[in-house]
């Protein structure tokens, strides 16, 4: 056995002491100076080293401007955009929304799930904007495609760019294309701000200065019953330029459009109405939605009928709730307009319209207001009429 001394084990390389914590036996207890003693240290080595401050927080890089190979171009902060064949500068623009307006889901989700899923809003849709453009107008698209954010080159934005070219092209035509990309509010470029429509006038439009009075803007956000906001009808305010709804401009939609279906409750447990007084027929189909999600556990063969039920009427129940104007017996039909609201469904509203309950609850006194005879929605024009009879 060799007389050596034991080698102490290497020091790991890539820490220093400092970076471990201290061990807190090994820390003396503190002393109280008297105060004719020095806190100097004794010598140049004793004398407290230098803490290192941390590095700033590193800002987040901002994209520049670049354009891709595919012709997309981007306008740092938030906009993309592209032009489709050769769009002719012109003092005449008919400018559209893309979703709800010139196509819709295939697959009738309300977001696209892929590059793939879309449909024209109808039949129409092309030979109108031929027409736009055989009348000397320029055709631009302005659209929010706030899913993408920041990252307008990442998967989600490849998505959502490869979804628009395909929308284009099979409505080929000439046209350019404007998309915000970040869901901030205060985003200068997200409608219904006018920084899209500013954008095209200063830097995609040859130089020409639109005329408003031959401009217009077409798009679904209109502020109607059922819409998810007004967002299009006030960016066109905003810009100066004559708002119309797709209807107004194509005719009936293709399918049924998409109305955000979720019923809100206050603190009480009661469905609360977003805009409207619907607030009392929302509660009567959520509590056929609970009727019926109870005897959805009880199994047996109407086990999935009943479950089945539940979700239909719960949906129904936010729906009526997002209409944005009161549900009567002179536009309830309206409803039937909507994805997911079938005929049965509008013929149960009018049911309950007429007589302020549903079959199915009748004497069940657990649900007070909805199993026994409620009062009636009148219609205000009858209301009305009958005032003067």
């Amino acid at each position: 056995m060799s007389g050596r001394p034991k080698r102490a084990p290497k020091r790991s390389k890539k820490y220093d002491e400092d970076d471990f914590e201290e061990d807190p036996s090994d820390l003396s207890e503190e002393v109280p100076l008297d105060d004719d003693e020095s806190t100097e240290p004794d010598s140049e080595d004793e004398k407290p080293k230098k803490k290192r401050k941390a590095p700033p927080p590193r800002a987040k890089k901002q994209v520049q401007a670049f354009i891709e190979e595919t012709g997309w171009s981007f306008q740092p902060p938030s906009l993309l955009y592209k032009a489709y064949g050769d769009p002719a500068p012109s003092n005449k623009i008919a400018a559209f929304d893309l979703d709800g307006t010139l196509a819709n889901q295939k697959s009738n989700a309300q977001f696209p799930k892929d590059q793939h899923d879309y449909k024209l809003y109808n039949d129409k849709v092309i030979d109108k904007l031929l027409e736009y453009q055989r009348a000397g107008y320029k055709v631009v698209v302005f659209t929010n495609q706030g899913s993408i954010k920041t990252a307008v080159t990442g998967k989600q934005a490849a998505k959502i760019k490869a979804r628009i070219d395909n929308i284009m092209a099979e409505l080929g035509i000439d046209a350019q294309v404007f998309a915000a990309t970040i869901p901030d509010p205060s985003d200068p470029y997200r409608k219904p701000a006018t920084g899209m429509w500013d954008f095209m006038c200063l830097n995609c439009n040859g130089g020409l200065q639109p005329d408003k009075s031959q401009c217009i803007y077409v798009g679904d956000a209109a502020g109607r019953a059922g819409d998810f906001a007004a967002s299009d009808k006030q960016f066109a305010h905003n810009a100066g330029l004559a708002f119309h709804t797709p209807e107004e401009i194509f005719g009936d939609i293709k399918g049924k459009r998409h109305v955000v279906a979720k019923a809100e409750k206050d603190e009480e447990g009661n469905v609360a109405a977003s805009v409207s007084d619907n607030s009392g027929l929302a509660a009567a189909f959520m509590k056929l939605a609970d009727h019926y999600a109870a005897r959805s556990k009880m199994g047996g063969e109407e086990n999935s009928k009943a479950h089945f039920a539940a979700a239909t009427y719960r949906k129904l129940s936010g729906v009526i709730a997002n209409w944005n104007v009161t549900i009567t017996k002179a536009n309830f039909k309206q409803l039937g307009t909507v994805q997911g609201v079938g005929k049965a469904s509008v013929a149960k509203i009018e049911k309950y319209l007429n007589t302020g309950t549903f079959d199915e609850l009748e004497g069940i006194d657990e649900f007070a207001g909805v199993g026994k005879k409620a009062p009636q929605m009148q219609d205000a024009g009858a209301a009305y009429a009958n005032a003067f009879m």
